[in-house]
């Protein structure tokens, strides 16, 4: 059994005996192993369990439309995430039926991945990691929010490592006003610049 194999192994044992909050599906990383750039996302969604890929919902599209703005494409990265599981909330409405959604992962469910992520990382050995969203920046970095650190290259003494944070692709949906638009775009152009400088 292969590296990535092993990890999937890992993955899906922790998802099967996993019991305290509701879930549904699991994912691994995808894109190539060794690889220079990696993106960490959050948690997979409906469509990511699916397809059985992270980024592929309507957050994914946004995530593409901007790479490409920045002329990289899925097939140059490495994209995976924080939680390999789906986290999910059951909401029963008044005439009984049950919808499902998503939630964010708790900090104890991102602790059952911390082993697999950080191999992960290992394999793919990146010169950058670009977190996207509150979670995966709390899991690379000390800060405690996205809001204080976005569009800058970090470094991480542990890992030896350079974190990019940025906002998670699903904020614009959130975040509908031009000056945030603005503001997202420009994290894009700064990290085309960061990449040319590590």
């Amino acid at each position: 059994m292969d590296a990535q194999e092993t990890l999937k192994e890992k993955i899906k044992i922790i998802t099967d005996n996993y019991e305290d909050e509701k879930i549904d599906g699991y994912i691994t990383g995808d894109g190539p192993i060794p690889c220079a750039i990696i993106f960490v996302g959050e948690a997979p969604g409906k469509n990511e369990i699916e397809k059985r890929k992270p980024f592929v919902g309507i957050a994914g599209k946004t995530f593409e439309k901007y790479l490409n703005t920045i002329d990289l494409s899925r097939d140059k990265i490495r994209i995976t995430n924080t939680c390999f599981f789906r986290p999910i909330k059951l909401k029963e409405n008044p005439s009984g039926r049950v919808t499902v959604s998503n939630r964010p992962p708790k900090s104890s469910e991102v602790e059952l991945f911390r082993n697999i992520l950080d191999e992960e990382i290992k394999l793919v050995n990146p010169r950058i990691i670009i977190t996207l969203g509150n979670i995966p920046l709390k899991r690379f970095t000390d800060f405690k929010s996205i809001g204080e650190c976005h569009g800058e290259l970090h470094f991480n003494e542990d890992m030896k490592r350079y974190i990019f944070p940025m906002y998670h692709p699903s904020s614009l949906t959130y975040n509908r006003n031009e000056k945030f638009l603005s503001m997202y775009e420009e994290d894009w152009n700064k990290l085309k610049a960061a990449l040319k400088n590590i």
